[in-house]
């Protein structure tokens, strides 16, 4: 049986990107089980709980960032969750995109994200309790076709997320989503681009990962799934939401399979386990075609002896 968190130890949510799309709606069904939500965007999110404190917050803007949590504390005491769900998306080549516009998306996807949890990190610490969510998407997990910009702010989001489970395990949880694709999240809005190429090179291009999963995500469902993924003690890094990116998933570890395996070849030319004492010497005997040979082995090189 799955062993369940204590309760007091999730109480209080930070909701960036609150909005619209998947932040408002976490929000919805955090509310629905009574806990404390401090839903923070752009623009104020439009949302009316007892337990619901919504503030306007840029999460580019490290100084709204911070007098958005200390008016949270302020109000509930603590904070003890923060779900990262600011982000815009877009759809250009990386031939066609700018450097102007690669950094705003950044900006609000990476930055953003790691903005939030640079400011709430010292207080998790101190109460020795926190629980981090990071808003990825199956293009962070599978790179796309006209994902410069997008893609690699998720990837970035998914590395970081990884240093942070490692550096701050003795008192904090994290976890990434990866979700699908989800209809009426307002992705789009804001700074995203989407350009068809202007180049015949570019077009009907194929999916690097190959996948044929066609299926509808439902996102008050998805939220509740997720909330009651966090209520459990221990966390994944990863929770795949949508038969669509688990089917990437699953293209991605066959790809890796064939990768290592491809790499594996060659590897003994110049990588040496220092583990292995005999890398540095040893003697043992090898046989071929029913033949014997001694194989002294100095420092990683092999010298055969037929006998």
């Amino acid at each position: 049986m799955t062993k369940k968190i204590d309760k007091n130890k999730i109480k209080t949510w930070f909701v960036t990107g609150a909005s619209s799309g998947i932040g408002r709606e976490l929000c919805i069904q955090l509310l629905n089980k009574d806990y404390n939500v401090i839903a923070v965007a752009r623009r104020i999110p439009n949302i009316s709980h007892p337990n619901a404190f919504c503030l306007s917050v840029d999460v580019t803007q490290p100084d709204s960032v911070n007098s958005a949590i200390k008016k949270g504390i302020e109000r509930f005491g603590k904070i003890d969750v923060l779900s990262n769900n600011a982000g815009v998306s877009a759809s250009i080549t990386c031939e066609e995109e700018t450097l102007e516009h690669m950094k705003e998306i950044m900006e609000v996807n990476f930055f953003g994200t790691f903005n939030t949890i640079h400011a709430l990190l010292p207080h998790f610490r101190q109460n020795k309790n926190g629980t981090i969510i990071n808003n990825s998407s199956m293009n962070g997990l599978c790179s796309r076709n006209y994902g410069s910009a997008y893609s690699s702010s998720k990837y970035a989001v998914e590395g970081l997320t990884g240093v942070i489970k490692q550096e701050t395990k003795r008192f904090v949880r994290c976890m990434v989503i990866e979700p699908g694709w989800i209809g009426g999240t307002e992705l789009w809005a804001g700074k995203s681009i989407l350009k068809e190429s202007d180049f015949e090179e570019y077009k009907d291009l194929q999916d690097f990962y190959n996948y044929r999963v066609l299926c509808e995500n439902n996102l008050s469902k998805a939220m509740i799934a997720v909330i009651s993924t966090v209520e459990n003690e221990k966390l994944p890094m990863r929770y795949m939401l949508g038969l669509d990116c688990q089917e990437k998933a699953v293209a991605k570890i066959y790809q890796l399979k064939k990768d290592l395996a491809y790499s594996k070849k060659l590897v003994r030319n110049y990588s040496f386990n220092l583990n292995n004492t005999n890398w540095l010497f040893s003697i043992k005997n090898e046989y071929k075609n029913n033949q014997k040979r001694k194989v002294v082995t100095v420092l990683g090189i092999k010298i055969k002896f037929k006998r």
